[in-house]
């Protein structure tokens, strides 16, 4: 039955990337019926209720969402719980609840840093720092951005490379930034 429910879970997934979104959440009800593994039934959910978020049926996605959540928990599957609050932010954003948008996805990205995921929480970071922006609230928006890498490893090169485009601008108004007081210097 696994590999059915993978099979179809996959088929939910595509069907979702190509803007089929009704058509997925058919796949991923059938995955669902046709899984018994708890960490699938959870990653199920959790796609489900970016589908629902798509259709805008905030309350479905809520729903799917918050299942997902309780079987992440239950798993303590940190990664899962962390992606689960991005995508329940990311419906708080589609609904125009904004501070609830921007406080759950900070709860996203500090878990993601707790785990090492300081790749997948820059992401999140960059979803804080879009929101600011739309709402006009240019300083938050770089802070955000900034949080997202001064959080990254020293050793990254994707680190690096962020810290370094983030000294431009405050060499060019005469002060530095964030990224210059975390870089120590131990650029090789």
């Amino acid at each position: 039955m696994a590999n059915i429910s993978q099979k179809l879970h996959k088929e939910g997934v595509d069907l979702f990337r190509s803007g089929k979104y009704e058509a997925a959440l058919e796949k991923f009800e059938e995955a669902l019926q046709n899984e018994t593994d708890p960490k699938h039934l959870a990653e199920i959910y959790n796609d489900k209720g970016v589908a629902h978020k798509e259709l805008e049926d905030y309350p479905a996605a809520y729903a799917a969402l918050n299942e997902a959540m309780v079987r992440f928990n239950e798993l303590e599957d940190k990664k899962g719980q962390a992606q689960t609050l991005g995508n329940r932010a990311s419906v708080c954003e589609a609904e125009g609840l904004a501070e609830d948008a921007v406080e759950t996805y900070k709860q996203s990205a500090t878990m993601l840093e707790e785990i090492g995921e300081s790749e997948m929480a820059i992401y999140v970071w960059q979803a804080v720092s879009r929101l600011r922006m739309k709402q006009g609230q240019y300083i938050a928006a770089i802070g955000a951005y900034e949080e997202g890498v001064e959080n990254m490893p020293k050793s990254s090169l994707k680190g690096k490379i962020m810290r370094q485009i983030l000294k431009v601008p405050g060499s060019m108004l005469g002060g530095g930034s964030k990224a210059d007081e975390a870089d120590d210097g131990d650029d090789e």
